[in-house]
């Protein structure tokens, strides 16, 4: 997910000539700043806070702390320095998330040279995106995308009170422009139905504008209480998204002249967390050894992924400073991850060899080590020995249960040996789709093993968000037409229509 326009703000006041690369690793959060420690442990504690109150707003409990539910937040010297990690100059980009069953991961900058009220600042663009991360680690249902920005807009724009408290729904002045164009702004119909071909830029940007304020009047208009979640069920159940509008709202012209009235009022209402509320846990701060810090470029980049990664002249540079520093395992780890995605299996299971010679209790030194082995093993599925493969992963396993990573590899063994895969091999992949709902891709490869099975009532069911999801293209008419054969337990059919779905979905999406 992208978050558009430039960012604006300071996010850290300028780091003094001594600053260096550190590590705040908290409950929910790991990040990763070239920041004095103190800044860095203030700003994680309000991440913290941040989290803390967005789930008791949202009623939602929190979930076992785990690689699958943390994120792991880059924080990049400038606009610059993020539009070479996102991969495209002048894209208006100013931050963005990736959510993965291996971790998910968001990319900010710190600072960049604009200031204002009105301006989007970097602490907006990750709470908009750590607000998408938690909708998707809770909810198993197709949302709107008006619905899912508007959301996320919702809770950007926090207030830190002294007292400890948390204010949220503050309005995001950064939309106020769109807000006020309605000639820019896409037809609250349109909007509604989830038909997004051929709209102008304008039109895009007013779904989080409008997005926002109509999240808003639904939240908090009592004449207008539970028709979302009429809206929302009717979606679930295949009623097309323009039809649950009309079967939800009512007159959506009466709709639109209500929401332009809402906004006119300029005051919202907004609530407030209170300090008794919030949970802070403890917040273990580090400064990066010298060789971690030398390949931070290269491990922020890795994060990245993707047709981004110039992996084959990285993979070089972290050659050479694993030659420097060959005694740091994460170093070695990290060479490791580099040289697979060179697509050089061989050298990447050796440096991961060497960091669990360094470290042999390392979970990250684990999962290299077998991704490499399961490289090697797609080419010559007879020259690896699948059984220490998995007994590998299942250490890593024990060392994190709460982490999808593992129990998605113990599954791709078996795929990369040619054989089937075990029950237990399928009940992990089962895990990791509830660890970790974010992934498309995991939640496809789960519905292909079901459907082999004839298992088409859970092939149904873990499906259905991605079949009933509002949003129209070829990806999605994939989706639907696989959705029928599945409900029909028809299986060459329903085979057939999953082998041309899974195109669209790729490790990266």
């Amino acid at each position: 997910m992208k978050f558009a326009y430039v960012a604006a703000a300071a996010l850290f006041t300028a780091a003094p000539a001594s600053a260096a690369w550190h590590e705040a690793r908290s409950t929910h959060f790991t990040v990763y700043a070239d920041e004095e420690p103190a800044a860095l442990k203030a700003y994680a504690e309000r991440l913290e806070r941040f989290d803390s109150a967005v789930r008791e707003a949202r009623g939602v409990p929190d979930v076992k702390p785990g690689a699958a539910s943390r994120v792991t937040l880059y924080l990049v010297r400038d606009i610059q320095q993020l539009e070479r990690v996102f991969g495209e100059r002048d894209s208006g980009v100013a931050g963005f998330y990736i959510p993965r069953a291996s971790g998910s991961v968001a990319f900010v900058p710190e600072k960049s040279g604009r200031t204002g009220a009105f301006r989007l600042n970097p602490q907006n663009i990750f709470y908009h995106e750590y607000t998408h991360h938690l909708m998707l680690q809770d909810s198993d249902r197709p949302l709107p995308m008006w619905l899912t920005e508007g959301f996320a807009e919702f809770f950007a724009s926090p207030e830190f009170k002294a007292d400890g408290s948390v204010v949220i729904g503050m309005p995001p002045r950064y939309r106020a422009n769109i807000l006020y164009e309605k000639g820019y702004q896409m037809p609250l119909q349109q909007m509604l139905s989830g038909d997004f071909n051929r709209i102008t830029e304008g039109e895009y940007l007013s779904l989080y504008g409008r997005g926002w304020l109509l999240t808003h009047l639904l939240s908090f208009d009592l004449k207008r209480r539970g028709q979302l979640t009429r809206y929302l069920n009717d979606i679930q159940s295949g009623v097309p998204a323009a039809k649950a509008a009309d079967n939800a709202f009512g007159d959506i012209k009466q709709l639109d002249r209500e929401l332009d009235a809402y906004f006119k009022r300029q005051t919202f209402t907004v609530s407030t967390i209170p300090a008794s509320k919030i949970r802070v846990g403890p917040i273990a701060l580090r400064e990066l050894r010298p060789g971690e810090a030398k390949m931070m470029w290269i491990s922020i980049m890795l994060a990245r992924g993707g047709s981004e990664l110039k992996a084959k002249e990285l993979a070089r540079q972290a050659r050479g400073i694993a030659r420097d520093f060959p005694n740091d395992p994460a170093v070695l780890t990290t060479l490791s991850r580099i040289e697979l995605e060179a697509d050089r299996p061989q050298p990447a299971a050796e440096a991961a060899d060497q960091a669990l010679r360094l470290a042999p209790q390392s979970d990250q030194a684990m999962l290299a080590k077998a991704r490499a082995m399961i490289a090697l093993g797609k080419a010559a599925p007879a020259s690896v020995n699948w059984e220490n493969v998995r007994m590998l992963i299942s250490r890593a396993n024990r060392l994190d249960p709460e982490n999808a990573e593992p129990l998605r590899l113990f599954y791709a063994t078996y795929v990369s040996q040619g054989v089937q895969p075990s029950k237990n091999a399928l009940s992990g992949l089962k895990y990791a789709v509830v660890l970790a709902p974010q992934d498309d891709k995991l939640r496809m490869d789960l519905v292909g093993q079901l459907i082999d099975r004839s298992d088409f009532d859970e092939a149904r069911r873990f499906l259905v968000p991605l079949a009933f999801s509002p949003y129209q293209g070829k990806r999605q008419d994939a989706v639907v037409e696989l959705f029928e054969q599945v409900t029909a337990k028809n299986q060459a059919m329903a085979k057939a229509k999953w082998q041309a779905a899974a195109k669209f979905f790729k490790d990266d999406d």
